[in-house]
């Protein structure tokens, strides 16, 4: 940096040089799925109070797991878990949730990396929600989530606000459905990354490295967790139980689950 010049007699002085503060990245492993069975200290199966005021587990009496080998693997094939009127007792099939909170920093940036593949059976072609597999990153203090989502012939991305007693107002619910331009095909894998920025509230879908979608919440977020799920969520209202329940299933696979945190 060139000196600046001080006083009538001439004389100047060098300043010192001045350096910018660099972000600080703090990037690990969350889960690398090389243990025998699921840890029960990393993850639990998803619950929540329905429309009866009981406690329901999102399980599928009709799941198989595996893992072990760097990733989890869920069967679900057929689907079992539906019901008439409460979406919370029919959508998820089975889900898994992270045990551990993650902070977003006040100046900075949280985001979540896993590879996932899904291969659904017997599911509509091109129906968004008869059958698919999802990365999750959600948030029960404000109602926010932020999934990635993927069936055999279609990867899109879910921006929503959950009608939660105590935290949200009916009108402050909504649900959107983005298709990504990602080509994709039954099994394929994809790496997905799903970070969210706390000075703008903005959030970012990657996949395969490359930017796919972009969003600003309309509210702010201190702190996230993680899950992964299989779901066949077609509207209760819609269709009949048949249409909706007509023997399809799916398997996915996730792994490993990293989380990086971006500071300024």
């Amino acid at each position: 940096m060139a000196g600046g010049r001080a006083g009538n007699d001439g004389g100047g002085m060098t300043s010192l040089p001045q350096t910018e503060s660099l972000p600080q990245t703090d990037a690990w492993t969350y889960d690398d799925f090389t243990r025998a069975e699921l840890d029960p200290g990393r993850w639990t199966v998803m619950s929540i109070t329905g429309a009866d005021g009981e406690r329901h587990q999102y399980r599928d009496r009709n799941a198989r797991i595996r893992t072990g080998d760097g990733r989890l693997e869920l069967t679900v094939n057929p689907f079992t878990r539906f019901h008439d009127r409460d979406p919370r007792q029919n959508n998820a099939k089975q889900m898994y949730r992270s045990v551990r909170r993650f902070a977003v920093p006040p100046a900075g940036r949280l985001s979540f990396e896993v590879t996932m593949g899904v291969r659904t059976y017997g599911q509509v072609p091109y129906d968004l929600l008869d059958a698919f597999g999802t990365v999750n990153v959600f948030d029960m203090e404000t109602g926010v989530v932020l999934n990635a989502a993927a069936t055999n012939d279609t990867v899109y991305a879910v921006i929503e606000r959950l009608a939660l007693p105590g935290v949200t107002q009916p009108h402050e619910r909504f649900i959107h459905r983005v298709v990504l331009d990602v080509p994709t095909e039954p099994g394929q894998e994809h790496r997905y990354a799903i970070g969210y920025r706390a000075d703008t509230s903005e959030a970012e879908f990657h996949v395969d490295g490359r930017l796919a979608y972009g969003t600003r919440l309309p509210v702010a977020v201190t702190g996230f967790e993680a899950g992964m799920a299989l779901f066949s969520a077609r509207d209760l209202s819609r269709y009949t139980r048949a249409e909706r329940e007509h023997g399809q299933g799916a398997t996915g696979w996730w792994g490993p689950w990293r989380v990086t945190t971006d500071v300024r």
